[in-house]
């Protein structure tokens, strides 16, 4: 059997760095913003804003999996989905909103568009939290990723721009189907597997820093 220690340590310091990413991509976006007031900027690094958090959700739900199999704690269903599915479909639901946004803030009204976008984020949560499964969530989720990139792709860019921003929200798209696959597990995946795909997610974060580095020179 995996050693609990080492299941945590892997998970332990993935999220680390994911969520050290994250952070960096919004502080880094910060200065283009202060300096630009370009809203789209805005909402493109508040969406990696509330993806850290929901990273950090991520983390204890994979924490509490691996309790729940390995040393058989058992928390009240009610109290399992109230701490961990509620909060954690909210975030990574507002965050894919916030990327939405910040492809058609020009034509949209923000104030309206947030609202509604916060209430079906909750309303999706909430809808998870009820029935137990993330199952409608992540279709859901995956549906607003196919919007992102639509919008992105027949959205008119600048010569110079046009392929770094289809491949940035491309890469944008594939780290989150990683995390919606990992997140779809009711049970802790094998330690091979789980250290693969986190691998890829960090390396799909690496390129995506990497692109943004580039973006706001």
């Amino acid at each position: 059997m995996i050693e609990p220690s080492l299941m945590f340590g892997t998970e332990l310091l993935f999220t680390v760095i994911a969520v050290i990413f994250c952070f960096l991509i919004y502080f880094k976006t910060k200065e283009s913003y202060e300096l630009t007031r370009h809203e789209g900027i805005n909402y493109f690094r508040n969406a990696f804003l509330f993806l850290g958090f929901s990273y950090v959700l991520r983390f204890l739900w994979g924490i509490m999996m691996i309790s729940r199999t390995t040393f058989e704690f058992i928390m009240p269903r009610e109290m399992f989905a109230f701490l961990f599915i509620l909060p954690l479909g909210y975030f990574s639901t507002i965050s894919i909103f916030y990327l939405i946004h910040g492809s058609v803030w020009k034509n949209s009204d923000d104030k309206k568009f947030l609202i509604l976008s916060h209430g079906i984020a909750i309303l999706l949560s909430v809808i998870s939290f009820i029935t137990r499964s993330p199952l409608i969530l992540l279709c859901l989720q995956c549906a607003l990723l196919c919007i992102v990139l639509l919008l992105n792709f027949a959205k008119p860019h600048k010569k110079t721009k046009i392929s770094q921003i289809k491949v940035l929200y491309i890469l944008i798209a594939a780290l989150w189907l990683i995390n919606l696959l990992v997140i779809d597990q009711m049970r802790p995946l094998p330690l091979e597997i789980s250290i693969l795909f986190q691998i890829t997610s960090l390396a799909v974060f690496a390129v995506i820093y990497h692109k943004i580095l580039k973006w706001v020179k």
